[in-house]
């Protein structure tokens, strides 16, 4: 009974050794699209390295963050009221994809919706319908149109996809960046829109979770059995 709880006590220490010599370390990179009409961009990132099988990796997080912006202003071109109450809304929608090692695949959309807000019939911006007014009645400046970051995690990734020489490539592709102005109950006649800086944020975060190589454990456990023979 006394040996066998020697040794209980000399697993728990080792669990406890190998739990405290686990370690991470994370990289990372970005880059960001203002059109969808932009080519797809390969952020790379170093991968794995066992400093000369000194480390054996273990686990593998990767994670996305995403965020977008525009600015956005509307004017009612339309003279006619059509005998209804005219509202807009701003409205951004950025969507995008990645290929990364391993196969994986990923993405995320993200609509963003103004507050409906109540437009006058036009009042001829000064006699000009080409020029461009975004003053009350007619016009309206909704300012910047944005979302925060948003995440998107992959856990479990497949070590061998993320350790060896060379880098991990992402390769972002912009499939959605637009901006535009919904109207209810009807669509004006003609109406302007002004976009200005418009953009999407896009980060890659690799997480390599990882422990001391084996032979290394393999001495603290002859230790451990050699403190079991002594105790006997």
């Amino acid at each position: 009974m006394k040996v066998t709880r020697v040794i209980v006590a000399v697993l728990a220490s080792l669990l406890t050794c190998s739990a405290a010599m686990a370690d991470s370390y994370m990289v990372m990179g970005s880059t960001s699209f203002q059109s969808a009409l932009q080519p797809s961009v390969v952020v790379s990132l170093p991968k794995f390295d066992d400093l000369g099988g000194s480390l054996t990796l273990t686990g593998v997080l990767v994670e996305f963050f995403h965020d977008g912006s525009v600015e956005l202003e509307g004017d009612n071109d339309d003279p006619f009221d059509h005998g209804q109450q005219l509202f807009v809304q701003g409205q951004l929608i950025r969507s995008w994809s990645v290929a990364g090692p391993g196969g994986l695949n990923s993405g995320a959309t993200k609509i963003v919706n103004t507050a409906l807000v109540p437009l006058g019939p036009d009042d001829n911006d000064g006699g000009n319908n080409d020029v461009f007014d975004n003053s009350a009645p007619d016009g309206h400046d909704f300012g910047a149109v944005s979302y925060a970051t948003l995440t998107v995690s992959h856990p479990g990734q497949p070590l061998g996809a993320y350790s060896g020489l060379g880098t991990a490539d992402f390769t972002f592709t912009p499939d959605a960046i637009s901006q535009t102005l919904n109207f209810a109950p009807y669509v004006p006649d003609a109406w302007q829109l002004m976009v200005e800086n418009p953009i999407l944020n896009l980060k890659v975060k690799v997480t390599y979770s990882f422990t001391p190589e084996p032979s290394t454990l393999s001495l603290l456990g002859l230790g451990a059995l050699a403190l079991i023979r002594r105790k006997r």
